[in-house]
């Protein structure tokens, strides 16, 4: 490959992950969440434990919310409410509690319940416990112990209670889940989780083993038990949509995990009365979807008992209509009345037209809005209304054949709420196929002071159920820039018409990316302030993640259409719902978006370029070892990316070895959740497995690869060249070999005894130095090839020890977090492979002479070879398994100069001679 392609490939390689994290970063809608306000001062009192716990968990505490009076109160430890524990989640705060708990705090003040609720809050002390699993199995045995602990504090409570709710932000629904994992924990004492932008299915970055163990245990038992010890259980996980870039809305479903009949996955922006995408630390706080949680949990209360109902479905009807589909009413409806008694002697209006409309500035008596269904053509009706009363339509048969009637059959449950949030604004579909028997659908209008819209529209549905097939990459790229700056498709919806189901064909990936604009043309009302606005609604069938729009008639409508995850129901279409106003026309385009595009592709697969990219440095590896061997010069790893990086070399056989473990043979063998099957089967069960993606990700990886080489390279002569400016002493001393073994001894005692990484840093420090010596000796001379072969190799080893210390940090940042409390890390899942990663650099460094293990390295490129396949079957996910490749190539590239070393030695001479 020429220079400037090189560069021109490195560059667009650039260019799409840094534009995929600026539309991860910043493209999407404004932050549409409200603070939630304390009316006092928030307080934390700390919940005293025992000098045994205290000893075993020196960094935990246990607290219990309070503000005003009755933070008072509680500091009694006299508690006669219903528990609630909060777990925090990665370097979250016991203090995220604040929200839920003011909220739940003021519901019961203002709604005078009978009842109320103690948040109790686990301090964690902001450990990183989605970085580092070795502190995993301490949280949940600690929460174990916080659960016994608040249910003893009621022991003169009037009713005692026998669980406690469970909410779980981020790592902390995964604590929340591991606690049925415990031998000794008591399944009965938690019968409901609440758990927020929680990464249930994998963990966003699988950094060590003891992370993987714990996800691959807790998911394995949820699955195996779910329907016996756990049934139990209901369990309700909301993400954050867009906004939240940490935890992706797929990571957090519980599908395949948990039966629907007990779990409930939702989005934010989905979530009724909420509408909103969260980030990540906003979830806590937003105060949309902090009171839906608070209607939810006071909703679940057995008023009978005042504690947390024991009937598993009825909590999961609550959560449906909290968390999936509320039907507009002001409260929760357990039942509803089938049957509804009319008045006849009160207002009645006809409506005979096919698209008709009510709007006043309020409503002096009840009216009843009636709507003949025999109709030659039409065979739907859809209704949008604001009208607060729960009742509020029906359909019945009218014997005086003027539209009245008595009674008539409840049809208000099939209502669905719809934005804004801050009204009652609701929507129903009825097929009027269902009710042939029936002639008439009523409205029912109650007297009220405040502003009523309600609009109705009957018609065929085959005139507004459309197909619109959206084009592929192949059609986006033949019809730019046009498909970008005025769309793929343009449609005009008339005035009259209230509603359209546009059916999007061809959405098939979660790389395609779509803007919707829906402009208002022309609008006829006289009185505008009447009307709402218009909505658009993207329904994605099977994953509970619709995302809604809604506009002023003033304003110009803008609606992303992109999947928030792989694992939908593609039996069904995706559709676009538009509600408009009937007194406008508007004009809808779909615009193709690039940028989001590659958002979406950085979103779902960014995770994944460390693995390949280091694969590709393997591959350079893999030819310098050959050439040493075969022509007695080590080429620079530029040049060995180039000539042995080729996709072709590598991929068939990681991707026919996937293969091999598809089948269902092997998959079953091995099960499910065996650490055995490869990271792409987890891809496939998400649904995000292409079939060009790993050439795709190699390719990019290729070009990032170079780039780095380059940067590296360039950066190490600069700084040579600077240290032999500015430090007389920088060639060779003549006790660098004295000096080494103590370095590398330092950096082996800091591995094996505080901190594997905090050795790595040494030993990387140790072959910057080393790298920056070689390249000083080469300027002497730079026609000697064995310096400049020596160069090559070392400068190769600070680019395997650069991402050894990129993949080991987190257990650094844990170490020094926790000094105070530590000085040694156990569980340290980076000690072994630091150490080995060490002894081999140091090898390498004290030999000194690459190209007089000559005679060795055939043998070890086809290690190396063998541990690049092994990388991409099972280190593109996982992605700690990376620092054991690295260290198994890095004792390859070591081995044949220690062996050759310890064959040159001269014999010694017997002392008997």
């Amino acid at each position: 490959m020429a220079p400037l392609a090189k560069v021109l490939f490195s560059g667009v390689s650039i260019a799409v992950i840094l534009y995929g994290i600026m539309d991860i970063l910043s493209n999407f809608e404004q932050n549409k969440c409200h603070m939630t306000y304390m009316f006092e001062q928030p307080e934390y009192l700390e919940i005293p434990l025992s000098k045994a716990i205290k000893d075993k968990f020196p960094r935990y505490g246990l607290y219990v919310y309070g503000e005003g009076p009755y933070a008072r109160n509680v500091e009694k430890l006299n508690f006669q409410g219903i528990p609630v524990l909060f777990i925090p989640g990665n370097s979250g705060s016991h203090k995220q509690a604040r929200s839920l708990a003011s909220v739940s705090l003021r519901r019961a003040m203002d709604k005078r319940t009978y009842f109320f609720f103690n948040y109790f809050t686990v301090d964690f002390n902001e450990d990183l416990s989605a970085l580092y699993g070795g502190v995993l199995k301490d949280q949940t045995e600690f929460v174990h112990t916080c659960i016994k602990k608040i249910l003893r504090l009621y022991k003169n409570a009037e009713n005692k209670p026998s669980t406690v709710v469970l909410v779980g932000h981020s790592m902390g629904g995964m604590i929340a889940r591991a606690l049925f994992t415990l031998p000794d924990f008591d399944h009965k004492l938690v019968n409901t989780i609440i758990t927020q932008s929680t990464p249930h299915q994998i963990p966003v970055l699988a950094v060590d083993s003891y992370m993987a163990s714990f996800y691959r245990n807790v998911n394995s038992y949820w699955k195996e038990f779910g329907a016996t010890n756990l049934s139990h259980v209901t369990i309700v996980s909301t993400g954050g949509g867009h906004r939240d870039y940490q935890v992706r809305n797929a990571l957090s479903s519980l599908k395949g995990i948990v039966d629907p009949a007990r779990g409930i996955s939702s989005s934010t922006i989905s979530m009724p009365k909420a509408w909103v995408s969260t980030d990540h630390l906003c979830a806590v706080w937003c105060k949309e979807v902090v009171m839906a949680t608070v209607r939810a949990i006071f909703d679940i209360v057995d008023t009978s008992t005042n504690q947390v109902s024991t009937e598993a479905n009825r909590r999961m009807d609550v959560f449906r209509h909290y968390f999936l589909s509320h039907s507009g009413a002001r409260s929760y409806t357990r039942s509803w009345t089938k049957e509804l008694t009319l008045d006849l002697e009160a207002t009645w209006m006809m409506e005979n037209g096919l698209t008709w409309e009510f709007a006043r500035d309020q409503v002096n008596d009840p009216t009843y809005i009636s709507i003949p269904i025999e109709r030659q053509r039409e065979d739907t009706f859809v209704a949008v209304s604001d009208i607060e009363a729960r009742d509020w339509i029906c359909v019945c048969k009218s014997e005086t054949g003027d539209g009245r009637c008595k009674t008539c059959k409840n049809l208000s449950k099939y209502g669905e709420a719809i934005p804004p949030s801050d009204s009652w604004r609701k929507v129903v579909h009825v097929n009027l196929k269902k009710y042939k028997t029936m002639t008439h659908i009523v409205i029912i209008v109650p007297r009220t002071k405040d502003k009523v819209e309600v609009m109705g529209d009957i018609y065929r549905k085959d005139d507004r159920h459309l197909s619109y097939r959206l084009p592929g990459f192949m059609d986006m790229m033949m019809t730019y820039p046009e498909s970008v700056t005025q769309g793929t498709g343009v449609l005009t919806l008339f005035n009259d018409t209230l509603f359209y189901d546009l059916h999007l064909l061809n959405m098939d990936l979660v790389l395609k990316a779509f803007t919707v604009k829906l402009e208002p043309k022309k609008c006829s009302t006289a009185k505008p302030d009447l009307h709402d606005g218009y909505m658009m609604k993207l329904h994605v069938p099977g994953s509970n993640e619709d995302t809604l729009s809604f506009n002023k008639l003033s304003e110009t409508g803008s609606l992303q259409v992109k999947l928030q995850s792989g694992n939908i129901d593609y039996n069904e279409d995706i559709r676009l719902q538009v509600y408009t106003d009937p007194s406008c026309t508007y004009q809808l385009k779909i615009l193709v978006s690039p940028v989001q595009m590659l958002g979406q592709f950085v979103r779902f697969y960014g995770t994944l370029l460390p693995g390949f990219m280091v694969s590709v440095l393997l591959m350079g590896v893999m030819h310098q070892l050959r050439c040493m061997a075969k022509d007695g010069i080590c080429p620079a790893l530029l040049d060995a990316v180039e000539a042995n990086g080729k996709p072709y070399f590598i991929i068939p056989v990681a991707m026919l070895l996937n293969f091999l473990f598809q089948l269902p043979a092997v998959h079953q063998s091995l099960g499910e959740d065996s650490a055995f099957l490869p990271d792409i089967s987890q891809l496939t069960s998400q649904g995000l497995m292409l079939r060009l993606l790993p050439v795709l990700l190699y390719l990019m990886s290729v070009g990032l690869v170079n780039f780095q080489c380059f940067v590296i390279d360039i950066g190490m002569k600069f700084l040579s060249r600077i240290f032999a400016l500015l430090c007389s002493c920088c060639p060779v001393p003549t006790n660098e070999s004295r000096l080494l073994p103590v370095f590398l001894g330092v950096a082996l005692v800091l591995s094996g005894v505080l901190c594997g990484t905090l050795g790595l840093v040494v030993c990387y420090f140790i072959c910057i130095i080393k790298v920056l010596r070689t390249y000083h000796v080469l300027r002497q001379d730079i026609l000697d090839s064995r310096v400049q072969s020596r160069y090559n190799l070392y400068l190769t080893t600070l680019l395997l020890l650069m991402w050894m210390m990129a993949v080991n940090l987190p257990p650094l940042i844990v170490w020094l977090k926790n000094i105070q409390y530590f000085i040694i890390l156990h569980n340290d899942p980076s000690c072994l492979t630091a150490i080995l990663c060490i002894l081999a650099v140091g090898a390498l460094f004290v030999c000194d002479d690459p190209l007089s293990g000559k005679d060795y390295y055939f043998p070890c490129c086809i290690g190396v070879y063998i541990m690049t396949v092994v990388l991409l079957l099972y280190g593109i996910l996982s992605t700690y398994r990376i620092s054991y490749v690295v260290t198994a190539v890095l004792v390859l590239m070591a081995a044949p100069q220690v062996v050759s070393k310890l064959n040159s030695s001269p014999p010694q001479k017997d002392r008997n001679m």
